[in-house]
Formats: structure tokens, sequence, C-alpha cells
């Protein structure tokens, strides 16, 4: 609808209230709507509305798609939600039945490498029923920068870079 196309605009591009504004506007929330709701409180760091809009589009009696879940995962990422983040990733299995991608488990690894559990990162990296790719490798590079672990910072790297090789991101958060 035109109203959920807003509202996507809006959680991408505009404020909250906008995008919250434009929300309210529609009289049947789709599950695109409800989605680009819980993506904008996520890309603005309010989890726990994110997580509440989420449960809340439940209750209505929508199931949540692949999209969804990467605006639940990056809620949690954003407010350091880890066992929350871990919840939401098996959800996804057991309960609906949806298979994660390399996108869901990029949303789990930046959940543990900004709440500093970088080892853990790399374990659920290695553990990953998927072939990593290298936004997965740089996403845990980027936590050990932040965190000022340069041992597994340069296995990050190195990984990253394999797998992408013209990309200069790695290149660029190595040589700082």
């Amino acid at each position: 609808s035109v109203g959920s196309s807003l509202l996507t605009m809006y959680s991408r591009f505009g404020s909250i209230e906008d995008c919250c504004k434009a929300f309210s506007q529609i009289n049947v929330p789709d599950l695109i709507a409800w989605t680009a709701l819980i993506a904008s409180y996520a890309q603005h760091g309010k989890a726990t509305e994110a997580l509440q809009m989420y449960n809340l589009m439940k209750e209505k009696g929508f199931k949540p798609d692949k999209v969804t879940f990467v605006g639940v995962l990056s809620a949690c990422s954003h407010g350091g939600l880890v066992e929350e983040g871990y919840f939401h990733l098996k959800s996804m299995v057991k309960d609906y039945g949806i298979e994660p991608e390399n996108r869901h488990y990029v949303c789990m690894v930046d959940t543990l490498g900004r709440s500093g559990r970088l080892r853990e990162a790399e374990s659920f990296i290695n553990s990953m029923p998927i072939k990593p790719d290298a936004l997965v490798w740089g996403t845990l590079l980027s936590a050990c920068r932040l965190h000022g672990d340069v041992e597994l910072g340069k296995l990050a790297a190195k990984m990253a870079i394999e797998l992408e090789p013209s990309d200069a991101g790695a290149y660029i958060l190595l040589s700082n």
C-alpha cells in the first residue's frame, strides 16, 4: 500500500516521529508497515519500543518474515540485548520455520561485538551453519577495533579480505 511505502521511506530516511505518525494514519497496517516501524525503532536505538511493536504485531495476528527478524535482531544489537538476540534467532527456526541468512547472523555478531563478547562472536561465526560472508567478518573486525582486540581483529580482517579482496573497508579498519 501507499501507506506502507511511505512508512518504509520514513523508516530509512526520516525521523522516528514521522514514521510513527505515518504508521498511526494507516487504517489496517500490514506486515510491511509493522516491519518498517520495528526497523525504525531499531535504527534509532529504541530497542524496547521495537520489541514492544514486534510483540504487538504478533498479538494482532501477523507472522514475522525474514525482514522482520532483521529489524528485531538489529534492535537487540542496538540495545545490547544478547540473550534476547539469541532467543529471537532460535525463534526464527523453531516458531516460524525461517532459516537465518547471513544478514541475521551479522546482526547477532554485531550484538555480541557491541557487548564486548568478541571471542563468543568468533565462536558464533565458526559455528554458523552457512558460510560466513565478508560482512560477518567485517562486523567482527569493527567490534575488535571498538574494543581494542588487535589479534582477533587481524584474523577477522584476513577472513573479510579473503572473501572480498576488492572491498576497501577491511583494509581501512585494519590500518586504524
